[in-house]
């Protein structure tokens, strides 16, 4: 085997490791349940246990590899004497070791102190400025150079903003724009040696106002889509409110509260606190809207519900049951106290103007209030809340009676 055939065959393995090395990267960031297996420690040495720094740092290898074959086309050329070989050999090391410093800031976790933790333009910036000097002495690879900086533009298109890529873009028309001056001097006595650096450069221009305009189209998309996001999330907010909510009292509707009396019926099963049901109901409500029509109607339930809901405690929830019915949940609370609540709003509620077109308009309610017992269905429990509430409007109205146990 000749001294070329080793050669040849050396780099060829080079190249198949690295491949080898990529893909076990890929398998690593595609598969995350290999984490979990014996590769787990040789996962996490490499990219980090933490799910985001490990992604940035995935992205940055994958770069970073496309910079490795670069080097590796860069000291082949070098090694078959078309390039100048201690110029090559001192890219390499500059390169590695600003690869190797930009992997040590991202798996020391430092990059999380920068205002972009992912040191997407640093990355950038380093890479076009290896570029350049690639391709101020690559020779007739030169080529390789814009490609390479083609693909590292690419794969930056979804995570930088238009501001970076301009930067990014101006720094590479000053590096290469250099380089390309370079190369003239150096070697300008070859034939079309300047017509290729002018063409080169127009072929750099273009990617470099491409990528540029991609940026920023991608840049306008992101914001309407974010837009679109805020839309869509008060929409859906919006939404879920006129769900559970009754329009005209802006209390909860009768099935949201079903849904909080089931939620409290089952904290209250574990903890053993015990917890009331209250069943509220406007005294001669049907007065109201015969005297006075229906719009000092609702001006009076709104009214009552404000009330009602200023009245309560914080962890109290109230609900428009139906009509002139209001339902109140007490959670931890005993009956007695829960019906000492009622009498203080009662009291409330009759000083307090409910119809601004009716100010002289007075209302009062009629309220019942029971415990949950334990193991009970809760329509038991507000059917006996309703039978209490029955008493108090059979007692006179304008007071809240209390059932304890079964009546």
């Amino acid at each position: 085997m000749t001294g070329e055939g080793v050669s040849v065959s050396t780099w060829g393995l080079l190249l198949l490791v690295l491949a080898m090395a990529l893909a076990f990267l890929m398998s690593l960031r595609s598969h995350p349940d290999l984490r979990r297996g014996p590769r787990a420690g040789l996962g996490n040495a490499l990219l980090s246990s933490d799910p985001l720094q490990r992604a940035r740092i995935w992205r940055f290898l994958f770069g970073a590899s496309n910079h490795a074959f670069g080097l590796l086309a860069l000291n082949y050329g070098a090694q078959r004497g078309v390039l100048h070989a201690p110029s090559a050999h001192l890219l390499t090391v500059v390169a590695a070791l600003a690869i190797g410093g930009l992997y040590l800031v991202l798996r020391t976790g430092w990059n999380r102190r920068f205002a972009d933790p992912a040191l997407t333009e640093a990355q950038m910036w380093v890479g076009i400025v290896l570029l350049g000097w690639g391709y101020l002495i690559g020779g007739p690879g030169r080529p390789v150079a814009l490609i390479l900086l083609f693909v590292i533009l690419m794969f930056a298109l979804l995570t930088v903003t238009f501001r970076q890529m301009t930067r990014a873009s101006a720094l590479a028309v000053l590096v290469f724009g250099a380089a390309s001056i370079g190369v003239v001097g150096r070697e300008g006595a070859l034939p079309l040696t300047v017509d290729l650096q002018v063409l080169y450069f127009c072929v750099l221009l273009i990617i470099l106002s491409c990528a540029c305009v991609l940026v920023r189209q991608l840049s306008l998309l992101r914001e309407r889509a974010a837009h679109a996001r805020h839309d869509l999330a008060e929409a859906m907010a919006k939404l879920h409110g006129q769900v559970i909510r009754d329009e005209l009292t802006g209390l909860f509707n009768r099935r949201h509260m079903h849904k909080l009396l089931r939620i409290e019926q089952a904290r209250a099963d574990r903890s053993g606190f015990p917890w009331c049901v209250a069943m509220i109901d406007l005294d001669l409500f049907k007065r109201v809207n015969d005297e006075h029509g229906h719009p000092v109607g609702d001006e009076v339930l709104r009214s009552t519900a404000q009330v009602l809901s200023g009245g309560l405690r914080g962890a109290d929830q109230v609900a428009r049951w139906g009509g002139e019915e209001f339902l109140v949940m007490f959670p931890d609370t005993d009956s007695d106290d829960a019906c000492q609540v009622l009498e203080r709003i009662g009291q409330t509620l009759s000083r307090t103007q409910v119809s601004p077109t009716v100010p002289g308009l007075r209302v009062t309610f009629s309220a019942g209030v029971t415990r949950h017992l334990a193991d009970e269905p809760l329509a038991r429990t507000i059917d006996r809340a309703d039978h209490a509430l029955y008493r108090a409007k059979a007692s006179g109205r304008n007071r809240t009676e209390c059932l304890s146990g079964p009546d």
